[in-house]
């Protein structure tokens, strides 16, 4: 069953990571400890080989505990990602956990995830090296150079690096994690059937296959005594929670029919389920949602409502009330969809839901320029700029609980235009030039008075998707606002209306090369609807700082040969790109985020724009119901849905505009409950 194994990092047992010239030297092994005095090489992870091997053999969830501190850390933190990996990608699959090590002693970090087999884990600090130079430290061993053809003929007798570095005292890892035997998976599979060895099976039998590899094993197996009347009894149970409605004996008789063909041919009783159970999920039964257009009966209900709130079939409860007739009774709906909402579960609706109404699944689309805005890079001195995972990760969580904060507490809708709270961590803090938040972990935050952030339209993932990466753009920004907040979509431009070409120097604004633009009264009449939202927003750069003037490369080079150099630590002689800090940009052109709008209401930059926005509630809660219905039905909103539109935000003014009110008043209407 489950097993606890105690790994260190050692040079024996992790000869890939190691066995590296240009880094080995930082990367120190004393008592046991794995000492970071600089970040591993980006090719080459932290990877550890000995967890691969457990979980080769052994797959499934995993408690890892980290045991970290941080050496001479003079008050400060080091962070440190832990991530998943495997051969195939080796530089990691997905961040599990964020970590502060503080102080000297050690604290013991947990994380819980899925490992398939031949995965491990990566640590990762986080900002070492670029911390270190802060000190005055490099972040090369004493006696290297900067660049690896330098890093010959070093004497053996170098001194060890010193100072500021993340220690990892060992992992902990215990699984694989079964909350019972045999498992809920098995049990829904295979029932009460008895489990013997392979080994056991009688000669006759065949194991075909993949199976054939435990014929002589001890490794168990179902295996019945009666195997075409458990065959039955088991796709019996089977198939109706996969096709998420009852099944008639003619259907059930068909995947019978499979399962006995292979019993018939002396396959092993794994086997021939195995081969039905597939067929079943080959079935577009199980693949679409299928119906009639009318009302939904209860079971269709179910999946309609377990697919919107959990992403995910319907539970056994869901399944038992359809069966009942009961689901459709405004009471008992309205408690299911509470409880749907309550569980964890309902974290995928927000991740999805927020991730398609606010582009968010475009994060990745574009990158800043690394000249203009370094402040979304980790720096490493000189033009050395490299991603920041934190960031990135910060920027789409803090509008995930912002969102689930409204959901969970039936917060006024409203806020999502302007609000007095946030999400934050110390990266997006700094980020945001907001009073320190300790920790990598985000946290509920209240906002200083008279704040620019407050709601999704400033917050940093919204500003990016709707950036370029080189540069802001009032009309992708001001589509995004009309689209998304108001529900208001723009005509297309006309064919020959042309494009506007970046002015990569910035000695000319967004703004004058739109006016330029809208010499042509049909290009003008569409502007004039697009164009100001953009410009409330132009306050903001493509990563999503706030900012007075435009970025210009012009100049930077000569500026920058006669900036000063900073000095190093005592002791510690300092080469290459760790001395010098990055001067990428410099100031140009003042930012104007003023507008007018069509109505003729003038804004002078984004707080106006977002109280101006605030007179118009019902228009925003209308947008956001249709935005929840073509979500949860996977239809747009046609014009003969808006007068139950308009019910749906009647009713949910009296509740002060909640959102948790909102999906409730959803699930209830007839756009919901009919197809």
């Amino acid at each position: 069953m489950s097993e606890k194994k105690r790994l260190h990092y050692s040079r024996k047992s992790e000869v890939r990571f190691f066995g590296q010239k240009a880094q080995r030297r930082m990367l120190v092994v004393e008592d046991g400890e794995l000492r970071f005095f600089s970040e591993p090489a980006n090719d080459k992870p932290a990877y550890l080989d000995q967890f691969s091997r457990i979980t080769r053999k052994r797959p499934g969830r995993y408690k890892v505990r980290v045991a970290a501190r941080t050496l001479d850390s003079q008050g400060e933190k080091l962070t440190f990602e832990v991530r998943t990996a495997s051969n195939k990608q080796r530089l990691g699959i997905e961040t599990i956990a964020w970590c502060d090590a503080s102080g000297d002693d050690y604290g013991i970090y947990q994380t819980e995830s899925t490992f398939q087999p031949g995965e491990t884990i990566i640590i990762a600090p986080y900002r070492l090296n670029d911390m270190r130079r802060q000190r005055g430290l490099s972040q090369y061993a004493p006696g290297d150079a900067p660049r690896i053809r330098d890093r010959v003929n070093q004497p053996d007798n170098l001194p060890p690096p010193k100072g500021l570095a993340l220690g990892i005292g060992w992992i902990e890892v215990e699984g694989p994690i079964v909350e019972q035997w045999p498992s809920l998976g098995h049990q829904r599979l295979f029932g009460k059937v008895p489990l013997v060895p392979f080994g056991e099976l009688p000669a006759e039998i065949k194991t075909p296959g993949s199976l054939n590899e435990f014929r002589e094993s001890r490794d168990l197996t179902p295996h019945s005594e009666q195997p075409k009347k458990d065959a039955r009894l088991l796709l019996a149970d089977f198939l109706p929670r996969v096709f998420r409605r009852p099944v008639d004996d003619a259907s059930l008789q068909a995947y019978v029919d499979i399962a006995n063909s292979r019993l018939d041919s002396g396959e092993c009783f794994e086997s021939a389920m195995m081969v039905s159970y597939r067929a079943a999920l080959c079935s577009p039964e199980f693949l679409f949602l299928i119906g009639n257009e009318g009302p939904l009966d209860d079971h269709a209900l179910a999946s309609r409502l377990a697919y919107f709130l959990w992403r995910s079939a319907p539970d056994e409860r869901l399944r038992q009330l359809a069966n009942d007739g009961r689901l459709s009774e405004p009471e008992v709906l309205h408690r299911e969809t509470d409880r749907l909402l309550a569980s964890p579960r309902s974290s995928a609706f927000v991740n999805d839901f927020v991730d398609q109404w606010l582009h968010l699944r475009k994060i990745f689309a574009t990158q800043p320029d690394k000249r203009r805005y370094p402040e979304f890079y980790v720096q490493e001195g000189g033009r050395n700029f490299k991603d920041d995972p934190l960031l990135v990760h910060a920027m789409i969580e803090e509008t995930r609980l912002f969102f689930t904060d409204l959901l969970q507490n039936d917060g006024n809708l409203l806020q999502f235009i302007d609000s007095d709270f946030t999400y934050l961590n110390d990266r997006l803090a700094r980020f945001y030039d907001l009073p320190e938040v300790d920790g990598s972990a985000l946290k509920r935050v209240s906002l200083p008075e008279r704040s620019v952030r407050g709601g999704v339209l400033t917050q940093a993932s919204v500003l990016k998707v709707t950036a370029n990466g080189t540069r802001t753009s009032p009309v992708l920004r001001g589509v995004w606002v009309l689209e998304n907040i108001l529900g208001r979509k723009p005509l297309p431009p006309p064919p020959d209306a042309g494009s506007i070409d970046p002015d990569t120097r910035g000695t000319t604004t967004i703004r004058e090369q739109l006016k330029k633009h809208q010499n042509s009264e049909t290009c003008a009449s569409c502007h004039r609807q697009i164009d100001p939202p953009g410009f409330a927003l132009e306050s903001f750069d493509p990563a999503g700082q706030w900012r007075k003037v435009y970025r210009t490369l012009d100049g930077v080079e000569k500026v920058k040969r006669h900036r000063p150099q900073p000095p190093p630590a005592p002791g510690v002689k300092l080469r290459g790109r760790d001395i010098l800090g990055p001067l990428p940009y410099l100031p140009a052109e003042p930012v104007d985020a003023s507008g007018k709008l069509l109505n003729g209401e003038i804004f002078s930059g984004i707080r106006d724009f977002k109280a101006i926005l605030l007179r118009e509630p019902k228009i925003i809660s209308r947008n956001l119901a249709a935005k929840l219905l073509t979500f949860a039905t996977g239809r747009r909103s046609e014009p003969g849905d808006l007068l139950e539109l308009d019910r749906l935000v009647a009713e949910i003014e009296k509740n002060d505009y909640g959102l948790r009110s909102l999906i409730h008043e959803l699930v209830q209407s007839h756009l919901f409950l009919a197809r």
